[in-house]
């Protein structure tokens, strides 16, 4: 990773210097850093997982990589926010049935990022912001988030670098919502950052179940508000589905940019939180 620090002003402080990446700083820079409070830590959370014939099992944390780089050159240098290096392995228990898939399930997950949340706020920080590369870890990150709510009165704000959508008419509404694996977005993505990865003799159209279940249930789903308790399996025997044929790497590079630019509104948003509105509702 390239350094890059940024210089916070407060007046009870003085000039502070807070490094990027998070990696990068000396337990002394922690200890004597002074606006650690007023700053954001931010916590990526990946997987490494199986995404078909075409894609690395790596694909998530190669996205949770690159989208963090994009996201640190893009903010300002003033601007108090540092990022952790990414959570490589996830909750991928959809996935355990797929060779090369790790999976630390939803209790170990969600008991390692409350833990490293404690171990922010006891540093002095109390802004924490958890962005997933991986649909899998929602689960966890909602609960560790309500945890650290209630153990520590911090903000955590539980995010996925999906949750910011696309660009208006990139793809077919049909990809969107059926290609939620492996599909057109994923491909791209990795068709920007690592090209030299996407196995392209493999690109196909992979149907989901999800399509079956819309055209033949009124309201039941395999994914979304009204689902059930999937494994990749159910939706593709592959595992993986959507069109990957639709994927080139400009598109990646537009998916990235928009969300990029989503997550770091986001950011400016948390530095304006006002702390003291969750202190007021402490009973």
């Amino acid at each position: 990773m390239v350094s890059q620090s940024i210089s916070f002003s407060m007046e009870d402080t003085g000039k502070t210097t807070l490094a990027r990446f998070f990696e990068e700083m000396t337990t002394t820079d922690i200890s004597g850093c002074g606006c650690l409070r007023h700053a954001v830590a931010v916590l990526p959370f990946a997987a490494i997982e199986q995404h078909g014939p075409h894609l690395p099992l790596g694909t998530d944390a190669i996205i949770a990589d690159n989208m963090v780089q994009r996201a640190a050159a893009s903010l300002p240098k003033d601007l108090p926010v540092t990022f952790l290096s990414p959570l490589r392995i996830g909750v991928s228990t959809e996935h355990a049935r797929f060779a090369g898939t790790l999976n630390l399930g939803w209790k170990a997950g969600t008991e390692m990022l409350v833990q490293i949340i404690g171990d922010l706020v006891r540093a002095g920080f109390a802004r924490v912001v958890i962005v997933s590369s991986h649909g899998g870890n929602s689960a966890a990150i909602d609960t560790a988030a309500l945890e650290a709510r209630n153990t520590h009165d911090c903000l955590v704000v539980a995010s996925s670098w999906q949750r910011f959508g696309l660009p208006d008419n990139l793809l077919p509404q049909g990809e969107v919502a059926f290609g939620i694996h492996g599909g057109a977005v994923e491909t791209a993505l990795m068709l920007a950052f690592r090209p030299d990865l996407v196995r392209r003799d493999h690109r196909q159209v992979f149907p989901s179940f999800q399509q079956e279940l819309e055209a033949t249930h009124q309201r039941l789903r395999a994914h979304g508000r009204l689902g059930f308790g999937w494994m990749a399996q159910d939706l593709n025997a592959q595992g993986v589905v959507g069109d990957t044929r639709l994927a080139n790497a400009a598109m990646g590079e537009a998916i990235a940019a928009h969300q990029v630019q989503g997550f770091c509104e986001l950011l400016r948003d948390v530095l304006a939180f006002d702390l003291e509105r969750l202190r007021q509702t402490r009973l």
